[in-house]
């Protein structure tokens, strides 16, 4: 349990470092963004080897799971009706500019990350 609560926190953490880094948004963190990357792959694989230690972390890696996997859908689904509405209503129908493909990695780790947050905060279910 304890390698999964610190993986937990390690894959966290770079991922949030690989998002501040993307897209230059902090241009100090470019430099480690593919580290960042490479600690989150081996802290997500120590996370998925230990999801069935016992029944807390198999719980808090269902709601987590099912969270990422809802996420996903919804966006799927709901992005291009909402891409095309938005540019109906402001006049620019300049084909698609947002793709499902580019916003489903990082909505998939963030929403994952943050539904084991809240059900670390909250308990299990």
């Amino acid at each position: 349990m304890r390698r999964h609560n610190l993986a937990t926190v390690i894959a966290a953490i770079s991922f949030a470092i690989a998002l501040l880094a993307g897209d230059g948004m902090v241009e100090a963190l470019q430099p480690v963004r593919a580290a960042a990357y490479f600690i989150m792959l081996i802290a997500i694989v120590v996370m998925f080897r230990t999801r069935n230690a016992d029944e807390y972390l198999a719980a808090i890696w269902g709601s987590a799971t099912s969270v990422a996997f809802a996420a996903l859908v919804l966006l799927l689904v709901f992005a291009p009706m909402l891409e095309g509405f938005w540019d109906g209503l402001t006049g620019n129908e300049s084909g698609q500019d947002l793709t499902a493909s580019a916003l489903g990695m990082p909505l998939a780790l963030a929403s994952f990350f943050l539904a084991n947050l809240w059900a670390r905060v909250r308990g299990t279910i």
